[in-house]
């Protein structure tokens, strides 16, 4: 397991044809006849957004149990049901979790993993191809493909993220102009295919930076051109965007290439990448080659099958001490299970 695709395919490899095909159909059907899993609709999960907003579920893995909060005339809660079905299927698959070890961040990694396979099971690669017509992705081609299909938004902006050359986002900006605010309701994002995912990138919840053309909201308005995007730490990077308004919010392609032709100079900036070292580890009787940064104590990589640097499997040696002192030592130097202080 090498690349994120990969890990979708791995995890989608578990599903039969048949059972793809008629998911994109009727979801909880499929989930409850086909897989045998419980569908259960929560009400109390409207009040809030997993996932940044894209997703209104959670799933119980052991017991087999999704919930998902009920959106009546939308087709919200196919992405959801989706989604956690992504969830399962990657429970079923080791190697996905593995590989998601050795990643920066694990969590995001795992719900964009999750957010692949649920775009894929409610679309066709043929509806993207027709949307696209052999063109560059656009912000107008995510509302083309919402309205051809019966997926969500946040399922369209996921199958255009993946047809980005380069680094890149698919992104919903909600707005409230009454409140100055403007927010990621949701971001697909492309990493980069051989350097991997930039430090810089849209994420559901962050605030729009200050000073970006994208806070300000308006009817039936049209963005394109050379701008910016920034961390909640102050990190920042250049790109290039796509947007348009629709209902109140902007839908965005961002990418790190002027895929549209929209400025006549294009300045090269450096962009920053996670790099992580590769080191060799020896642990639970295997050699492997590991990608992460080493302890500040050991200076060693934890290892990928217990998730333990030396100074962790050194703590679970030591022994707490029974008369009161609430520290721990080494075996050997407890006599009846008292340190030298409490005996």
């Amino acid at each position: 397991m090498r690349t994120l695709e990969e890990c979708v395919e791995a995890a989608l490899s578990i599903l039969t044809q048949k059972i793809r095909v008629e998911f994109a159909a009727d979801p909880k059907t499929v989930l409850r006849d086909g897989l045998g899993l419980k569908v259960r609709h929560a009400e109390h999960l409207s009040d809030q957004r997993g996932d940044g907003g894209a997703c209104d579920g959670v799933s119980f893995l052991r017991d087999g149990v999704i919930l998902y909060a009920p959106t009546p005339q939308s087709r919200r809660e196919n992405f959801t049901l989706a989604h956690e079905l992504g969830h399962w299927l990657i429970d079923q698959t080791p190697a996905i979790y593995d590989w998601l070890f050795e990643q920066a961040d694990p969590n995001q990694e795992l719900e964009t993993i999750c957010d692949r396979i649920a775009q894929r099971l409610l679309l066709g690669e043929s509806d993207i191809d027709q949307v696209l017509g052999g063109s560059a992705v656009q912000a107008r081609h995510v509302l083309e493909l919402y309205e051809r299909s019966n997926a969500s938004l946040p399922a369209c902006a996921i199958a255009l993220a993946s047809r980005l050359s380069g680094v890149g986002a698919v992104l919903i900006i909600e707005a409230d102009p009454d409140l100055g605010s403007a927010v990621v309701g949701y971001a697909s994002v492309h990493p980069d295919p051989e350097r991997g995912w930039p430090k810089v990138y849209p994420w559901p919840g962050q605030s729009v930076p200050p000073g970006h053309p994208l806070r300000s909201i308006r009817a039936g308005g049209f963005i394109r051109r050379r701008s910016f995007w920034a961390m909640p730490w102050g990190l920042s990077a250049d790109f290039y965007l796509d947007a348009v308004e629709v209902r109140g919010r902007w839908v965005v392609v961002m990418a790190d290439t002027d895929l549209w032709g929209a400025e006549r100079f294009h300045p090269v900036a450096p962009r920053e990448f996670d790099q992580r070292p590769e080191r060799e580890v020896n642990c639970c009787g295997l050699t492997q080659r590991v990608r992460g940064f080493p302890c500040s104590k050991c200076h060693q990589v934890s290892c990928r099958a217990c998730r333990k640097c030396r100074c962790d499997r050194q703590d679970d040696e030591l022994v707490m001490c029974g008369g009161g002192c609430f520290l721990k030592f080494r075996p050997s130097l407890l006599v009846k299970g008292l340190c030298e202080e409490c005996r």
